[in-house]
Formats: structure tokens, sequence, C-alpha cells
């Protein structure tokens, strides 16, 4: 990681305010994020989702929402090219959007294993994801690592997890509640939402599938964002990133200095021309009680008109 060309000012901070670090970074670069994992979620959800109700349809196969749970699962394969996305937009130049979805599936066998198995329902995802794909650590390197960088996060990761769930479910059923509540009277048959949820015909499950679609591929980007701030973050406090940047700029400072004897010339022969004015500025306010006392007391009478 190239410091020097950081687009983001990186500092240590509480994980409240990294996680608000990493909504403004969603926020900057939110449609390459975007469409990046529509390139890698829609072929799943076309062939697990959508190939569930057609299977049901055509041939009475009825797979229930075992389509819907698959491509709930696969999440983290969808996160992957987002996160390596970001990482090079952050210290460098960004990759385009469609190298950046070919890439995600080469390298989608890549930690499978950790991500989809043993770290899968992990309220921390969003912070193991940085440090299987930026530091490739092998299973010892990556239990230190994660034990190291998740000290004094508290329940934040957490809690963020929980809070893009309910967005993403918030989403959804808005989503679905305004349109039920636009379509004309005279297309629904049933009285209520709850009736044809319950009924279950052909054009509702599509309709959720894809509004579902469309709630999570909002939320990801939030998600992998945050985390990722946090993860930054965190490697600046254990690695002393802001020290090691104000070091740099000292140096550059004085080599340029060092480079241009004019400039510094011009500097010292400044700071001795303002030196008198500093001193008479000290001595006057040298003692305060005094100029207090003379501000706040009257001037005395002394009788003359």
């Amino acid at each position: 990681m190239n410091m020097d060309t950081m687009k983001v000012a990186i500092r240590p901070m509480s994980t409240p305010q990294a996680l608000d670090l990493g909504m403004v970074m969603a926020r900057h670069w939110f449609m390459p994020l975007w469409q990046i994992w529509l390139g890698m979620a829609l072929p799943i959800y076309l062939v697990f989702y959508l190939g569930g109700l057609w299977l049901d349809v055509n041939f009475a196969i009825s797979i229930g929402a075992f389509g819907g749970l698959v491509f709930w699962w696969l999440k983290p394969l969808y996160e992957k090219p987002m996160l390596l996305w970001l990482g090079q937009a952050l210290f460098a130049d960004a990759p385009s959007v469609k190298s950046s979805i070919l890439s995600g599936w080469r390298q989608s066998k890549d930690n499978a294993l950790t991500l989809l198995v043993t770290k899968r329902l992990s309220l921390q995802r969003q912070l193991l994801l940085p440090i299987l794909l930026l530091e490739q650590p092998d299973k010892r390197q990556f239990k230190a690592r994660t034990q190291i960088l998740s000290r004094g996060q508290g329940s934040g990761l957490g809690w963020h997890t929980t809070v893009m769930l309910h967005i993403e479910m918030i989403l959804g059923i808005a989503t679905l509640v305004l349109i039920w509540q636009l379509m004309p009277t005279q297309f629904i048959k049933t009285e209520t939402l709850f009736t044809i949820i319950e009924q279950g015909p052909l054009w509702a499950e599509l309709g959720w599938a894809l509004i579902y679609f469309l709630a999570a591929s909002i939320v990801a980007p939030f998600f992998i964002a945050g985390g990722f701030a946090v993860y930054l973050t965190k490697r600046c406090l254990l690695e002393g990133w802001d020290v090691e940047l104000v070091f740099k700029q000292l140096r550059r400072r004085y080599e340029r200095d060092q480079a241009d004897p004019l400039r510094q010339l011009t500097t010292h022969s400044q700071s001795r021309i303002n030196q008198p004015a500093l001193s008479a500025l000290s001595k006057e306010n040298a003692n305060p009680s005094l100029n207090t006392a003379l501000n706040n007391n009257p001037p005395i009478a002394t009788g003359e008109p």
C-alpha cells in the first residue's frame, strides 16, 4: 500500500467514525461498486432463483426457497471483486468495471472454503474480507490477524451487519408495499397483500425476487466499504500510518528548502522581522492581571475640568 497516493485522509478512529467514513466512500464510488456487484450476482440470480421458478412452472419440480437460499449464501463471492476494486481505487488508479468482474469470476474459488463455510455466518465478514484478499495469510496468520484487528472493535461491526441486513429487508418490504398501493384495484382480485403472499402466484414470486435482488444490490456497497474503512483505520492505529505521513511531509519540506536556499533565506528573514513585534506583544501580555485591572477600573478623577 502506497500511503502517499491515498485518496482518503486515514487516521486512528473509533469504529463508528470508521463506519461513517465507509459510508462516504460508498456514496462516492457507488456506481462502479454497484455495477461490479450486478456483474457477479446477476448470473447466479438467474440460474438459481429464477431457474427454480422456471422448473416449478414447466416441470412441476418445486425446489421451494432453495434457489433464494443459494443466492443469499453465495454473497461473499459477489463482494470479493468489490473490495479489490475499492482497494485499488483508494491507493492507485481504479481498474475498469469489466476487468474487475472478469477477475472476480476467475478468482471465485480463492478462499471459498473460509468465506462460504467456516466464516459465512460471521458478523464481522466485512472485516475478514480485506484480511483474506489483501494480506493473503495462511491459516495460522489469518487467525492471529483477525484477533488483532478485531481487538477494541466492540460490537460495532456486529451492529453494522445487523443494521445493513435490516435496511435490506426494509427496502424490500417498503418497495413491495409501495407497488401494492399504486396498483389499480381492477387488477387485484384479492383483498389484502397478505392474501397474495399466502396464495403465492407466479407474478408475485417474480416481483418479490426482483425487489429483493435490487435491495441487496443497493446495500452491498455500503456494507463492504464500511468494513474496509474499519480495516484501514485499525491498521493505521497499529502501524502508525498517520505518523509516517507526517514525517514524510516534513522530509519533503526539508528537501524542498535545501533545493531552494533563497526560499529558506526568505522564510528566515521574515521570522527575524516579525520577532520584535512578537516580543512587544509578549511584553504587553506579560502581566494579564494588571491589564485586566486597568481595563475594568475607571480612570481616577483629578479634579480638573
